[in-house]
């Protein structure tokens, strides 16, 4: 019997059914087949997840559950938008026209 991240034949499939066949975290739809997501330090299986979720989003916030619900609070309730008020980037490569 193969097991692959502990997952036993017919799991993984059984999994991303579970899961509605999206990534567990971006919920998006793949056309690529999702990793198993696991923990590095205790091996615990925690999902399947799509390879930017997996291998950018996951390692940029060390595993951090506190460090990814803070990026949520800041995106929710960016502190610029508090001090500044609303306020835009303006892309000066994109040139200004006087049309």
């Amino acid at each position: 019997m193969t097991h692959t991240y502990g997952l036993a034949p017919g799991e993984f499939q059984a999994l991303m059914d579970f899961q509605g066949g999206v990534c567990a975290i971006c919920r998006q739809p793949r056309r690529y087949r999702l990793d198993v997501d696991h923990d590095h330090k205790t091996g615990l299986v925690r999902g399947l997840t799509c390879r930017l979720c997996n291998r950018r989003i996951l390692p940029g916030a060390k595993d951090s559950p506190e460090t990814l619900r803070s990026a949520a609070d800041y995106l929710d309730d960016p502190p610029a938008v508090r001090f500044l008020g609303l306020r835009f980037h303006v892309d000066a490569r994109e040139g200004n026209s006087d049309d």
